[in-house]
């Protein structure tokens, strides 16, 4: 098979996402100066983070003109300091007195807005990257709206199934984290949806359990949808990136993998139909514009996202001796 380009967007959705953040931009830009306004933007896990990068590029897409301050509360890894944490990011609010509040997953949402701004600041706090439902954190509040952050399953299942129509069983792999309990609750809710069957879920805890269940379930699960392993304990005790954590999973593995998300096709998966962090930012600073601006908060009620891509690891295809069939690649990234 001859070598495929590696574009970090496939084209047709470079081309959307730049057109829509001129629009948005050059709306904003109308309606509002931005130079003395300014974002605090607080994510819940680590700056190099592949999600939080993508976030990132669509709240610039929006902001670029603002004064945007970050802070990462680092609780992909250490989960236990999430409180210290979410302390050290409401005292930088109180210095900073920011004009707005972007807030990037569910774990800022449980330790940082709720506990310290929803409904205790006139300040506007959008959040972004939220898998649970809105209503368990009390949202929509006085002073919160924004976007939910809904996985492709279904659909990544599908492109799956075009690439490898074996694949009748699927094993699904996850850490416990706030995240994954949401995202397995999806799961569990849409499973007759889906064209193969989630057979079991299995909980990974450090890197040996995570090579055992590899072993065990050889035989009962033809693919593997492997929910974010970043973080799990390795042999030495450190945590494993998301890109050791797929090199192991190849290594031990050998059958056809799945996720939800471009770089985690990057790292090593098969494949996905990815959602987009640059649409959770993008979406997030447009609203947060929108509030500066002064509309009222009940004007913007929560969304979520809607739009994904085909991303597929040609070379992880050619590894597992799979022919790609032209329809699974209408339309794909191709990475390698």
């Amino acid at each position: 098979m001859m070598p495929f380009p590696r574009f970090r967007y496939p084209l047709n959705a470079l081309l959307v996402f730049c057109v829509l953040s001129i629009l948005v931009s050059s709306a904003c830009c109308d309606e509002i100066d931005l130079k003395n306004k300014k974002i605090l933007v607080v994510m819940g896990y680590h700056e190099d983070y592949p999600w939080h990068e993508e976030t990132r590029v669509g709240i610039e897409s929006v902001l670029s003109t603002a004064q945007l301050n970050y802070f990462y509360m680092d609780t992909k890894r250490n989960l236990a300091d999430g409180e210290a944490k979410a302390k050290e990011a409401f005292e930088l609010y109180q210095a900073l007195k920011p004009d707005a509040v972007i807030a990037a997953e569910d774990n800022v949402q449980s330790m940082f807005v709720v506990p310290y701004l929803m409904n205790k600041v006139k300040t506007p706090v959008i959040f972004c990257g939220v898998n649970d439902d809105a209503t368990k954190y009390g949202y929509p509040a006085k002073n919160v709206t924004g976007i939910l952050e809904k996985k492709h399953y279904r659909e990544s299942i599908s492109l799956l199934q075009l690439i490898s129509p074996m694949v009748k069983k699927i094993a699904v792999l996850y850490r416990e984290t706030p995240s994954n309990r949401t995202n397995i609750a999806q799961l569990e809710k849409e499973a007759k949806l889906y064209k193969a069957e989630i057979s079991e879920f299995v909980r990974i805890e450090n890197e040996h359990q995570l090579v055992t269940a590899l072993a065990d379930l050889q035989l009962r699960a033809d693919a593997l949808l492997v929910l974010n392993l970043s973080g799990t304990p390795a042999k030495s005790g450190s945590p494993l990136s998301s890109e050791e954590v797929i090199n192991l999973v190849n290594r031990y593995w050998g059958k056809p993998t799945l996720g939800v998300s471009a770089w985690e096709v990057e790292a090593g998966l098969l494949c996905a139909v990815a959602k987009l962090g640059q649409e959770q930012g993008a979406v997030a600073a447009r609203m947060a514009v929108e509030l500066m601006s002064g509309t009222d908060i009940e004007l913007l009620p929560i969304t979520q996202n809607r739009n994904g891509h085909r991303v597929i690891n040609v070379g992880i295809a050619e590894q597992l001796g799979l022919k790609l069939k032209p329809i699974a690649l209408i339309g794909a990234e191709l990475v390698k």
